[in-house]
């Protein structure tokens, strides 16, 4: 018997077919016992989820006989292996991964053999953090800061975490726990500045951070000013005197900080701000300078303090005295009162030396070395001095002209500590103009910088004087300018190694001739007031601008062939003395100009242009 039974249970077969092919009756398997291990495994006992956003780990004990087990899940309660998502053949422990933040998973596992599936362990549900809240705004008021986020699906709550210094964080930061979109955080310091991170909370724990956020308590804006009049200045043209009184501040206000004036030829700025000029950081009284007399200026003026500008004052009118549009001021339309030119476009002395070969030692306009104005008889306080017996309207707009004791300069610079690059530029004259043996050939080079290149670093901001031509040509040309600065979009190079030849070409090759010229700016400066000979030398023009400048006077020349091909070339000398100081070359050409077309670049140091002489 014993070997039946051991014959019947080795074979894995049911009982049926068992006794079967053992030939015996059912009394004797059931003395064998009725043991049937050919079934599928119990149910896991128990199940259990831990949230780690967003990934859940899943973890069940070993059921007897089971060889794999299977995970369903779905985001209702009440999961069966019918209703849930199936995950097959799962171990213990298993990590449920990439799940939605902020949503609840309920999970049940069954285990498998080779004869099934059990049924289901007992429910385990889980809810996943939310997710960083996102679009958080942080809005200053007085005292006070608004903050504002997006609703987090899942989230039950919100978590603010403040601090006035940059970088804070949940573990840094003073937290406000069950905080509601929008949030007023009250009770703060005006002028100092909090910053703001948030986390939205549900049962599933705690999410990250929100991009931080940052805003400064302040005041509301200013009112306006008070009893604001306007009244032409007495004895004195083209001026309006504007006064006012300061805005009513309720009590423990911030103070103004300044004052902006508004002036339009237009009524209604009130209303329409941008119609006007804006002056900022004006005092009652100001004194404000207008373009042209007998014209209606308008007024207002506006309150700044740490809570902002303030709204607009009354609006006031003046008819200041003064020319009208399109007549000379004082002295007439004027010419040259035999007074230098003003610089108006920014100049880098690139040896250290002034236009005189003077050594530079100051920074502005009080070092005379420059030999720019203003002298030491022109008038410097104050500077620049801009008077108005110097004014010439034109087009509705006062300039103050050149080459009268209004005296005004750009800025400057000592460039001799750097290599100066630059791009060379020819006079046109001398490719647009028929040129003839008989006339004065003017010569004019110029070398120019511009910014955010590396020859002008981005942090190096120079004023310009914007120039206008007012009236005249040649000997009588006057230009002037309006007397307000503008940041400079070019600037020109001064060295005392510059040097002009002026060569006749015989069959292409240059060769010196009597009518020609070979000259250095440094041997000009060794020759006081010229000595009565042709020299090189640098100027600055009637535009206020430097050019290096010769005038080649070929009506002087008595020399039969010297009509013909010229070749007339602007180089910079390897190094040269002045005054008894030697001076290495400090600069080189980098190109032309984009307008030059018959001009060549030869070299770093040099560059000419041909010209034909009727």
């Amino acid at each position: 018997m014993n070997t039946i039974c051991s014959s019947v249970v080795g074979m894995g077969l049911r009982r049926a077919a068992a006794c079967a092919m053992a030939g015996v009756c059912l009394s004797v398997l059931t003395a064998c016992g009725d043991n049937d291990s050919e079934s599928a495994p119990p149910a896991p006992a128990s199940l259990s989820a831990v949230a780690a956003s967003p990934e859940v780990l899943l973890n069940w004990p070993s059921s007897e006989g089971a060889t794999s087990y299977n995970l369903y899940w779905a985001n209702t309660s009440g999961v069966t292996p019918a209703t849930g998502t199936r995950i097959e053949g799962v171990s213990a422990p298993h990590l449920h991964a990439d799940l939605l933040r902020g949503s609840t998973y309920h999970y049940v596992v069954t285990a498998l053999n080779q004869f099934g599936e059990s049924g289901p362990s007992p429910q385990a549900s889980v809810t996943i953090a939310p997710a960083a809240p996102e679009t958080v705004s942080a809005t200053p008021g007085d005292t006070q800061v608004t903050i504002d986020w997006r609703d987090v699906p899942g989230a039950t709550s919100y978590r603010i975490y403040w601090s006035n210094a940059a970088g804070v964080t949940p573990a840094s930061g003073t937290v406000i726990s069950n905080a509601t979109a929008p949030f007023i955080h009250t009770g703060l310091t005006n002028g100092l500045p909090y910053y703001y991170v948030i986390t939205a909370v549900n049962q599933g724990g705690e999410s990250d951070a929100s991009q931080q956020v940052s805003a400064t308590p302040q005041v509301p804006p200013p009112s306006a000013p008070q009893t604001i009049s306007a009244l032409a200045t007495p004895e004195t043209t083209l001026s309006v005197t504007i006064q006012w009184t300061p805005p009513a501040l309720p009590q423990g206000s911030e103070p103004v900080v300044r004052y902006n004036l508004y002036r339009s030829t237009l009524p209604g700025i009130a209303g329409d701000l941008s119609i006007a000029t804006r002056v900022e950081d004006v005092v009652s009284p100001h004194i404000d300078k207008v373009p042209a007399g007998q014209v209606t200026y308008y007024y207002v003026v506006t309150a700044v303090t740490a809570g902002g500008e303030g709204a607009p004052s009354a609006e006031v009118s003046a008819t200041p005295k003064g020319p009208p549009s399109g007549s000379g001021g004082a002295g007439g339309s004027g010419g040259d009162a035999a007074y230098g030119n003003n610089l108006s476009l920014p100049l880098v002395f690139a040896d250290g030396l002034g236009l005189g070969g003077a050594a530079l030692t100051g920074t502005d306009y009080r070092d005379l070395a420059t030999g720019l104005r203003p002298t030491s008889t022109d008038v410097t306080e104050p500077f620049p001095y801009l008077d108005d017996g110097d004014l010439y309207v034109l087009n509705g707009t006062a300039y103050y002209r050149q080459q009268t004791a209004s005296t005004w300069q750009a800025s400057w610079i000592n460039g001799s500590g750097a290599l100066q690059r630059v791009e060379a530029d020819w006079g046109d004259n001398l490719v647009s103009a028929s040129l003839s043996s008989n006339q004065v050939v003017r010569v004019e080079t110029v070398l120019r910088q511009y910014p955010n290149t590396p020859a002008w670093p981005a942090e190096e901001v120079l004023s310009a004087y914007p120039m206008a031509l007012l009236y005249g040509s040649g000997r009588t040309e006057m230009q002037g300018t309006t007397g307000e600065t503008v940041e400079a979009q070019e600037r020109r190079v001064f060295t005392v190694t510059a040097r002009l030849q002026i060569r006749k070409l015989i069959d292409g090759v240059p060769v010196d001739h009597p009518c020609g010229f070979d000259g250095s700016v440094a041997e000009g400066l060794a020759v006081p007031d010229g000595g009565g000979v042709a020299r090189y030398s640098a100027e600055i023009n009637v535009g206020g601008s430097q050019t290096y400048g010769f005038n080649w006077r070929l009506n002087q020349c008595t020399e039969p062939d010297k009509a013909g091909a010229w070749r007339i070339s602007f180089s910079l000398d390897e190094a040269v003395e002045v005054n008894g100081q030697g001076h290495a070359n400090n600069v080189l050409i980098d190109s032309l100009h984009p307008s030059e077309s018959t001009a060549i670049l030869e070299s770093p140091r040099r560059t000419s242009i041909d010209v034909l002489i009727r």
